[in-house]
């Protein structure tokens, strides 16, 4: 054995995965100790006593690395080519045991699967909880477009039949999103409906309430929601509108065209929150208006080549030149201009509320 051989070996017999040295006949030249252990010397034989055993398959090839199983074993198995010279071209091959990789990659594509499957049924149980676009009552026409960034969202929206004559709009945005803020909005869907009653006095008593029952929750002070109510009264025909750090405000369409921005300000729904009232704002509101809410996601992705986002006004602008069309159609072409500036992806969940008052 050359010097140059030896060389090889001594450092192959220091190497804590298993190898051997070949010829290019595919002579078995040297084998290290762990191979030995695994596989007995075969030094002298052709590979080919490994290689054309039953035992051995190959389970995926990608150029100088391949898997391969021996013996129920699971390897991953490494050649490279060596030219020593006036010695000649030998091959160092390796094969180190991945069983245990394997095993782990395995159970973690259980628990992936499980975990993807119950989401499914999170997406599921969330998507059903959101009103379908309808007429309701025969008071209003109802038309909405949600568009999670994720699977599992944080934004949600309903509409609520306080009394024959009273009626609640709204619509929310936990914030971040995934399986916490999908969570989120199933309990403060179920708050709102518990406590709705408290709208007919006002919409700033029920977004006090959903505080302190937010705050009874005791999670991370860095969460919170961001809500806007809308009540409407057929009679008054009176809008009252209360906003919980939601800074996308309403926008009523009149009839002729004309479009009015109703701001209103608030905390957002926190543990901070507790104890502090909401303000109202009264604005009148007759059948053939129409009520636009949004969440931020609409209006703040920005292009990144331009800087550019769509903003209150684009939706305003869309609002006005699709004055005439249905809601389902407004909310759709709102969307369609928000995906011209998500590029690739939107980073935020986006939703779009259109109520057509009816009478």
């Amino acid at each position: 054995m050359s010097k140059q051989i030896e060389a090889i070996t001594n450092l192959l017999e220091k190497f804590p995965i298993s190898a051997w040295i070949i010829d290019t006949d595919q002579n078995i030249i040297y084998m290290n100790r762990i191979m030995r252990e695994l596989f007995g010397d075969l030094a002298g034989n052709k590979t080919s006593i490994v290689y054309d055993c039953g035992s051995f398959e190959i389970v995926q090839q990608k150029n100088d690395e391949s898997e391969v199983v021996i013996s129920d074993v699971p390897f991953r198995h490494i050649s490279s080519e060596v030219d020593l010279g006036e010695d000649g071209v030998f091959g160092i091959e390796f094969f180190e045991d991945i069983s245990e990789q394997k095993l782990t990659y395995s159970k973690m594509s259980q628990v992936l699967a499980k975990l993807n499957a119950e989401i499914q049924i999170a997406k599921t149980i969330q998507n059903s909880i959101l009103p379908i676009d309808n007429i309701y009552w025969n008071t209003m026409a109802f038309s909405s477009l949600y568009m999670p960034a994720d699977d599992l969202g944080g934004d949600f929206y309903d509409l609520l039949k306080l009394s024959d004559d009273e009626y609640l709009i709204y619509i929310a945005d936990v914030s971040g999103h995934g399986i916490q803020a999908s969570l989120l909005t199933i309990f403060m869907r179920e708050r709102v409906r518990t406590n709705m009653e408290s709208a007919l006095t006002g919409t700033g008593e029920l977004l006090s309430k959903l505080v302190h029952d937010f705050s009874a929750l005791e999670i991370d002070e860095t969460v919170y929601v961001t809500m806007t109510f809308c009540k409407y009264n057929k009679s008054k025909r009176e809008l009252t509108i209360s906003n919980a750090g939601l800074n996308c405000y309403p926008i009523v369409v009149r009839n002729n065209g004309r479009m009015e921005t109703v701001p209103t300000h608030g905390m957002p729904v926190c543990a901070l929150a507790d104890g502090l009232d909401y303000d109202e704002e009264v604005i009148s509101i007759n059948p053939g208006d129409r009520l636009i809410l949004f969440t931020d996601g609409v209006v703040e992705e920005v292009d990144s080549m331009t800087g550019a986002a769509l903003g209150s006004e684009g939706v305003r602008r869309i609002a006005g030149e699709y004055h005439d069309f249905n809601g389902s159609y407004l909310a759709h072409k709102i969307m369609e201009e928000s995906d011209r500036y998500t590029l690739i992806s939107a980073r935020d969940d986006r939703s779009i509320v259109v109520v057509d008052i009816l009478s």
